[in-house]
């Protein structure tokens, strides 16, 4: 029985990815079942990545998702492989990413007699995923794809079993017809979402025909409206704050691109200024455990199937209706009266004094300058992926986008670990440009990415990830990882009390050369710790083939300050003609 059926659930899981347009798989294979859907995808034109670890490659799948579109994919093994996953699985959740998990399980059949490996893998799997489906055959194999694709996206468990039947159904008895969550039919659905939408368009008018100083939020829901928000937007001179993974919603060269929105205190100029603050698309998984405080009426759209607000924003309306619906209201709204280019000159303010926040020792350089250095280094169109740590908090404002997808961070789960898988997807997944003779190339792509790819990372989380070197390595990937090297957890460190909180002990390690430790897996190093040796290893990085790592020698006491601005009192500071205070005194004049 299992020789016979086992090929046929794994041809079944291929298949229905297939269909989705999934054209990668990554995985830490294990033992027959899993290389059975291993041999299936290379049969179906689905090319498999070997990564180190299970949760790299649950990363390396869940930003394939994000660049493509399509499911992503990922093969691990029972036990040990899916529990290693998890942490993969919860950054895919909380950024709503769809990727389909095809792990390998004790057969129901034989579940009376083995213990070696085995968990309870789908109560293991609902907790951190939509949904965890028994795969046997075709019905259930396009379910676990569907759920995963169905808004909000986000990962799915696929455990593979042969014994089971084949005519299984999927997690939720797969009903052949729309459904509200409660039951409802889809023509009451879709009337209850055309009647809260009418609702939604007149009050939304109403705010919007009263205010002189609005303020637009853009988050991950806008990413695909980023067409219309441009239209309703461009020239309108209504500032946008961007969510990390919204930016480039509007590109960093337009007027109204007014910089970040993560719950600290760097956006504070504009909305304590503002009389209404409109969030489109907005996941409050993005932003950080803070006090909504602003004394602004506050909308939130999102979108019918989106995730719904939770209540992070302190008395918040929140309306449920199309956002290209909810743009035309605002691109029909009075004219606002913030001073010309407000938004940018609220984003240039924030990103000069984050320049100038700190400086390095002799020796060393500042966060912020391995940033600039880096941007000014890179075509314009390089894709960045950046961990999470203390230099997420220079890396994602100072880093200029001109469209999504040119700036990848876990932003839900922020785990540290990222930036590395990440780049090893986007890398695989840009459009490939034929290689010259006797250079090494992709297998099976005959090319090499058009566009570099920059991985910012720290020593905490490139020490979490540094055998996937190997994996750049052996795909001949353009990757240029710049590693922020403190020998410490700089971000806990700053958060670190004087007492009760352990000492250096518990935040510091002993300085390692990953410019050393990369030619030991066969990548290019450098060691830099001066901007023109940055500047030199960066350019040489960026015409190489193959993977580089800039190991670049920062120091950590400019962080405080950084810290203070992005997330502190020093955040909240005047802005000349934008803030209150100096409204009020133009007014007078």
């Amino acid at each position: 029985m299992e020789a016979s059926t086992a090929p046929a659930a794994a041809e079944s899981i291929v298949a229905a990815l297939v269909q989705a347009g999934t054209r990668l798989m990554f995985g830490v294979p294990g033992g027959g079942p899993n290389l059975d859907v291993v041999g299936a995808a290379e049969a179906a034109g689905i090319r498999f990545v070997l990564a180190h670890g299970e949760t790299a490659a649950t990363i390396m799948a869940a930003t394939s998702a994000d660049l493509t579109g399509a499911p992503g994919a990922v093969v691990v093994t029972r036990g040990p492989g899916l529990a290693s996953a998890v942490n993969g699985i919860a950054h895919a959740a909380l950024d709503r990413l769809p990727v389909v998990v095809i792990a390998d399980t004790v057969a129901a059949a034989d579940g009376g007699r083995i213990s070696h490996q085995r968990i309870d893998q789908a109560a293991l799997g609902r907790s951190v995923a939509k949904a965890a489906v028994t795969v046997a055959g075709p019905r259930a194999a396009a379910e676990a794809v569907a759920v995963a694709r169905a808004a909000p996206a986000g990962p799915v468990i696929a455990n593979m079993d042969a014994s089971m039947d084949t005519s299984a159904t999927g997690p939720d008895g797969s009903p052949g017809r729309r459904r509200a969550g409660n039951g409802v039919e889809a023509p009451t659905l879709r009337a209850a979402e055309d009647a809260a939408a009418r609702a939604g368009r007149a009050l939304l008018a109403e705010a919007v025909r009263a205010a002189r100083r609005p303020v637009v939020l853009l988050g991950t829901g806008a990413i695909p409206r980023t067409a219309a928000v441009r239209a309703a937007l461009a020239g309108r001179g209504i500032p946008a704050l961007h969510t990390y993974r919204a930016r480039g919603v509007l590109p960093d060269s337009a007027a109204e691109a007014a910089g970040l929105v993560t719950g600290g205190t760097m956006e504070w100029p504009l909305l304590s200024a503002a009389d209404l603050i409109v969030g489109m698309g907005v996941d409050e998984a993005e932003l950080i455990p803070a006090r909504w405080d602003y004394p602004a009426r506050t909308i939130l759209v999102t979108e019918p199937g989106a995730v719904p607000p939770g209540g992070w924003f302190t008395g918040a309306t929140e309306l449920t209706m199309p956002l290209a619906e909810a743009l035309d209201v605002l691109a029909a709204g009075p004219e606002p009266d913030w001073p010309p280019d407000a938004g940018r000159a609220a984003r240039q303010d924030a990103a000069r004094r984050l320049a100038a926040a700190a400086v390095a020792a002799p020796g060393r350089l500042a966060p912020q300058q391995v940033v600039a250095t880096a941007r000014a280094c890179a075509p314009p169109e390089t894709i960045a992926t950046v961990d999470a740590g203390a230099h997420m908090l220079v890396a994602m404002p100072l880093w200029e986008v001109p469209e999504p997808g040119r700036l990848l961070t876990s932003s839900g789960l922020a785990t540290m670990g990222y930036a590395l898988p990440a780049a090893i997807a986007a890398a695989l997944c840009l459009p490939q440009t034929p290689c010259p003779p006797r250079t090494p190339c992709l297998p099976r792509t005959q090319g090499a990415p058009e566009a570099p790819v920059l991985a910012f990372t720290g020593d905490g989380g490139l020490g979490m990830t540094l055998a996937e070197i190997e994996t750049a390595v052996r795909l001949s990937l353009r990757i240029v990882v710049i590693a922020f090297n403190d020998a410490g957890l700089s971000l806990i460190k700053i958060k670190q009390r004087p007492a009760g909180q352990g000492g250096e002990e518990a935040v510091r390690y002993r300085p390692v050369s990953f410019a050393a430790a990369a030619a030991a897996l066969g990548a290019a190093g450098a060691a830099v710790s001066t901007e023109r040796e940055l500047a030199a290893a960066l350019t040489e990085a960026l015409a190489r083939r193959g993977p580089t790592v800039i190991d670049a020698s920062v120091d950590p006491a400019c962080y405080p300050a950084v810290m203070d601005l992005s997330r502190g009192q020093a955040g909240r500071r005047s802005v000349p003609g934008i803030s209150r205070a100096s409204h009020r005194k133009e007014h007078a004049r």
